[in-house]
């Protein structure tokens, strides 16, 4: 009753506003004009510091960098977007996705393989990597630092990778948890032009495909993800990626 009085509404509109939390008009402007500036701070993320100083030096010695993405939606556009991303920065860098069928699920020997192929002295992972230890392992014996992004739960131990960025890391304190694949890739190309000092503007400019990979995945549409879907879908009414 107060959420119908306070916005001068009917009954049944104010009843889904206040299931969804939206008690206030400063809730309401959140989540009805979400904006870039209400993102967090990307460093908040553990080891967001330590993937940004590996990468900035891997660009400054223009080491070549594959990307490892999965096969599903979420995961494809995370590969797709940092592709794009790091393209407009003029960084040389490759892509890989598994066979599902024959490869499975996570960071593949054969992708490792490929990236010592070709001369890959960085590997990041996106929508996958928290599980795998093995294949982390073997790429060390290759001397391929390993980055991952992910968003899945992690079990009692995380690989031992260079850096681990996912914000459901059980030692994260990161304010939001609702990340898909896309979602930490973007927020790892934000936390690159942050330090980097590069126009924010190279990441936000493929949203589009970020929002597609958000979209995909089912995450809860508030909070981040509300606020680059929104810009996102703008993007894609521009028609920058015809994809």
């Amino acid at each position: 009753l107060n959420v119908a009085d306070t916005f001068d509404l009917p009954k049944v509109i104010a009843q889904v506003m206040s299931i969804r939390s939206i008690t206030s008009k400063t809730d309401s402007r959140k989540f009805f004009y979400p904006q870039i500036d209400h993102l967090h701070n990307p460093f908040l993320m553990e080891d967001m510091d330590l993937a940004v100083d590996r990468i900035l030096s891997a660009i400054l010695a223009k080491e070549t960098i594959l990307i490892f993405g999965d096969y599903d939606v979420d995961g494809t556009t995370s590969t797709a977007f940092l592709i794009l991303f790091f393209r407009s920065l003029d960084v040389e860098v490759y892509s890989y996705i598994p066979d599902r069928e024959k490869e499975g699920y996570g960071l593949s020997l054969q992708g490792i393989d490929y990236a010592k192929y070709i001369g890959a002295g960085i590997l990041i992972t996106c929508d996958c990597g928290i599980m795998d230890f093995d294949a982390i392992i073997y790429a060390q014996g290759k001397s391929i630092d390993v980055i991952i992004t992910d968003h899945h739960k992690q079990s009692e131990k995380l690989p031992e990778a260079y850096a681990v960025v996912n914000p459901n890391r059980l030692d994260c304190s990161y304010p939001f948890k609702g990340l898909c694949g896309a979602g930490v890739a973007f927020k790892l190309a934000l936390a690159i032009c942050k330090k980097g000092d590069y126009d924010q503007e190279k990441a936000w400019f493929h949203s589009d495909v970020v929002t597609l990979g958000i979209a995909a995945d089912q995450v809860p549409m508030q909070d981040e993800n509300r606020a680059i879907v929104h810009h996102g879908i703008q993007q894609m009414e521009k028609k920058c990626n015809p994809g």
